[in-house]
C-alpha cells in the first residue's frame, strides 16, 4: 500500500491536463452532422448510474428512439438524443427529478470542457 502511495505523490498532471476533459463528439467534431446533445447533472451526494437515468429520462425525452447517456464523473452526464425534439425537452420543459433528485440540463458546447458547463450551470443559478 504504501509503495502505491508513493507513487501516486509523484504523479504530476501536464498544463494540457489541468486544462480538464473535452468531450469529442462521435464523428469527430463535425458539425451539423452529429445528433444533438446536452450535458446533465443529479444533484445528489450519492452517485448515480447511467444506464438507470437514460432508462428512465429516455422513455419520457424520447419515447421512440430513446436516448444514449455517457459518464463524465461526479453524477455529470452527457446525453445523446435519437430524437430532434427530444433535445428541446429535455432543455425547455424540465426542472427534471430521477427519484427525488433533482437533473439540471445545459446545452451541449463541444468548445466547452466537462468543468465549464459545470461553471455555467452555476452561473444559471444551479448548484453543481
Amino acid at each position: 500500500m504504501e509503495a502505491v502511495e508513493g507513487m501516486m505523490s509523484r504523479m504530476k498532471l501536464s498544463a494540457a491536463e489541468k486544462k480538464g476533459i473535452k468531450v469529442v463528439a462521435a464523428d469527430g467534431g463535425r458539425t451539423g452532422s452529429a445528433e444533438p446533445m446536452a450535458i446533465g447533472k443529479v444533484l445528489v451526494e450519492k452517485l448515480v448510474h447511467g444506464d438507470g437515468l437514460a432508462t428512465a429520462l429516455g422513455r419520457i425525452w424520447c419515447p421512440i428512439k430513446g436516448i444514449s447517456c455517457k459518464d463524465l464523473g461526479e453524477n455529470r452526464f452527457l446525453f445523446t438524443f435519437h430524437q430532434a425534439a427530444g433535445k428541446r425537452r429535455a432543455l425547455e420543459d424540465g426542472p427534471w427529478m430521477f427519484g427525488k433528485d433533482l437533473v439540471v440540463m445545459v446545452d451541449f458546447d463541444l468548445s466547452k470542457s466537462v468543468d465549464e458547463w459545470s461553471s455555467s450551470m452555476f452561473r444559471s443559478g444551479f448548484v453543481c
